[in-house]
């Protein structure tokens, strides 16, 4: 039970909290202003042994150098001593979200910033493939306003989540991105899928009925 816990980088409620803090963006922005006013805990817990302390260091002294968020690695070792994990088995979590964070940042490029990084890798742990990253931030460089992917990563792996097929989930999710709907419409589409799945409709259905309804929206306000 606690393998299956520590290995997402945001556990889904922690998803929702942030897809609530995206869709209020004078909010989120003085959100962000906080914390960066407050200083992120950069420790490792004192009952840690000396060898899995070292350990812990060499893996977020690593990511560091490499230009990764070292602090969802943090909060990783805080999570697997919360839960009681062994010191190997919070050692090895680590080490797997210190590669994801990696392979998210080179699916996406080396200039997105670290929430869109930290959202890439819960995509790619929800099943998302790297090459659907990639897919996803080149339909992002085909817009005008080339706004951080953040919310549609975010939306990603909470549908993936939520059993659409991963596949299916990025092909929607990349064609709405390329047709320039806004962060906030992204949010919608999710809640539209969300109650549909809930209301017992089939992941797959309820993803092209809202996809279809989604890109008719966007034809219908071209000017």
């Amino acid at each position: 039970m606690i393998g299956r816990r520590i290995r997402a980088v945001l556990p889904v409620p922690a998803l929702h909290a942030l897809l609530l803090l995206l869709a209020l963006p004078v909010i989120g922005v003085a959100g962000r202003t906080a914390r960066a006013q407050e200083p992120a805990d950069r420790t490792l817990p004192a009952q840690l042994s000396a060898p899995t302390r070292a350990a812990l260091e060499r893996i977020i002294d690593s990511a560091r150098v490499a230009g990764l968020p070292v602090d969802p690695l943090y909060s990783k070792v805080r999570e697997g001593v919360f839960r009681s994990a062994d010191e190997g088995r919070v050692i090895a979590a680590v080490q797997r979200l210190g590669h994801d964070l990696g392979e998210a940042r080179s699916a996406l490029g080396d200039s997105v910033g670290a929430e869109e990084i930290v959202a890439g890798a819960n995509a790619l742990r929800a099943g998302i493939r790297r090459a659907e990253l990639s897919r996803l931030r080149d339909a992002r460089g085909r817009r005008a306003d080339r706004q951080p992917l953040t919310v549609a990563l975010v939306v990603l792996a909470d549908l993936a989540t939520r059993g659409v097929p991963p596949a299916l989930a990025a092909a929607s999710v990349n064609e709405l991105v390329a047709r320039n709907v806004s962060d906030g419409s992204l949010l919608s589409f999710r809640q539209s899928v969300e109650r549909d799945l809930v209301g017992g409709r089939s992941p797959a259905s309820a993803l092209d009925a809202r996809t279809k309804s989604m890109i008719d929206d966007v034809e219908r306000r071209r000017p």
